[in-house]
């Protein structure tokens, strides 16, 4: 068995061997296993070039020890990572490091606060444009971004402007009934661990004019730890090379992404690999459908004929011709059933019997209205035409009612897909009619 068929599961081969009846199937099934193949294999082709230097640059990173991990800045928070720490005396194994923000010397402290000078007081001043014309209120934050301090807020006179920016225009319009401006001081009280300092500045409040809105094992933790704090100031947390007397080396001890890259790859193979395999079992859907839709005239025009006092080659031969001639008319489209019946009449010509060929096209057909109907066609040869018109014509009343009921069928799932549109469309006129009746009382 070739490789290719291994990707033809026994439903597509039943499915293509519908589509494809006799020596063509075979050929079909290999076509399809075929173009599989060369999608699953092309799709894993080019996933195994995208992960392969993924893989080899991950391998690179795990495997060289890691001497530092960088810090977090200021508000970025604790970090923490997974590590494989592996000693000489053969300990191996992994542990979770928290990695926390950097500290600031005093020196980056003081060149903090005196850069926050320049914004600090346009920060707070959200809708308002200037401190001198304070309208709305003030956005006292908490913390500014970029700068390491926590920032506390009190105002002199916190009955009008609160600690959180919040004026009170009830009291303003008390206190300042002509407008003139209301002077307010206000304190920025800021901190960072041990470092402390205030910073003053005034604005103006006038009324408002419009409104708006973390054995061996612990030891390593242990000496990280202690490392944590020797280089707390610095731009990397610094990892020990040495535990007592041992020396050990730290690995990145994260997901390999190659193997992603790999997931990725055989999931499309497989998706593709799927909708190929639904997309010939809605080809074989359509053709059993098409197959029971033409079975009533077809076996009524064997009915015309037969009453015409044609033999069954003759009739059979009829209703070929008239197909092709239907096939000459822009917009027609071939019928599988009448295919099937040209196919029959093709091995006749060639020296096939005419019960072999009614045989075979009803084994193609595979359905069981062909094959009843072949059934009467062979006693036709057999047997001659005597009593056949009463069980045609009890056939063909049996069809014409299996037909009207799939139109029924078919009608009922049509009304039931038009639901949505529907209550769609009744949304529509309930707007069309309510909103300007709203508008109306409103008004």
């Amino acid at each position: 068995m070739s490789i290719s068929r291994l990707f033809v599961s026994r439903k597509n081969e039943t499915h293509i061997r519908s589509l494809y009846p006799g020596s063509e199937s075979d050929r079909r099934i290999r076509i399809f296993g075929k173009e599989k193949a060369c999608i699953f294999a092309v799709i894993m082709t080019l996933t195994m070039i995208i992960s392969i230097p993924v893989f080899v640059a991950d391998h690179n990173r795990l495997s060289r020890p890691v001497g530092s991990l960088r810090r977090n800045e200021f508000g970025e928070g604790v970090r923490s990572v997974t590590l494989k720490a592996r000693s000489s005396n053969g300990y191996e194994e992994k542990l979770r490091v928290d990695v926390e923000e950097r500290m600031y010397t005093e020196q980056e402290i003081s060149e903090f606060s005196k850069k926050l000078d320049d914004v600090l007081w346009k920060e707070i001043l959200g809708d308002n444009e200037d401190p001198e014309n304070v309208m709305y209120d003030l956005d006292l934050k908490r913390s500014i971004y970029g700068y390491p301090f926590d920032i506390t807020w009190k105002s002199d006179k916190p009955l009008i402007l609160s600690s959180k920016g919040v004026i009170n225009t009830d009291r303003l319009s008390e206190e300042d009934p002509e407008d003139k401006g209301m002077e307010i001081r206000l304190t920025a009280s800021l901190k960072y661990r041990d470092h402390s300092e205030d910073k003053y500045s005034y604005v103006i409040l006038r009324k408002r004019k419009k409104g708006p809105e973390e054995d061996a094992k612990e030891l390593i933790e242990e000496s990280v730890k202690k490392a944590n704090e020797l280089t707390k100031t610095g731009s990397d947390q610094i990892l020990p090379d040495h535990v007592e007397g041992y020396s050990v080396r730290f690995y990145d001890a994260s997901f390999n992404r190659g193997w992603a890259a790999v997931f990725f790859g055989l999931a499309a193979a497989m998706l593709i690999m799927t909708a190929k395999d639904r997309k010939i079992e809605d080809e074989a859907r359509k053709r059993r459908e098409q197959m029971d839709r033409d079975h009533p005239g077809i076996l009524n025009q064997y009915i015309l004929y037969y009453m015409a006092g044609m033999n069954p080659r003759a009739i059979w031969t009829n209703i070929c011709k008239r197909y092709e001639e239907s096939l000459k008319i822009p917009g027609s489209s071939r019928r599988y059933a009448y295919d099937e019946m040209q196919t029959a009449l093709k091995k006749m010509d060639e020296g096939c019997s005419e019960l072999r060929a009614y045989d075979e096209f009803a084994q193609r057909c595979d359905n069981v209205r062909y094959r009843s109907f072949i059934s009467f066609v062979k006693q036709a040869v057999e047997k001659g035409n005597d009593g056949l018109y009463e069980i045609l014509y009890e056939e063909m009343d049996k069809a014409q009612r299996e037909k009207n009921n799939r139109i029924k069928m078919e009608a009922s799932e049509a009304e039931t897909k038009l639901l949505l549109p529907m209550f769609m469309m009744l949304a529509v006129v309930l707007v069309v009619v309510m909103v300007p009746a709203f508008i109306g009382l409103n008004s």
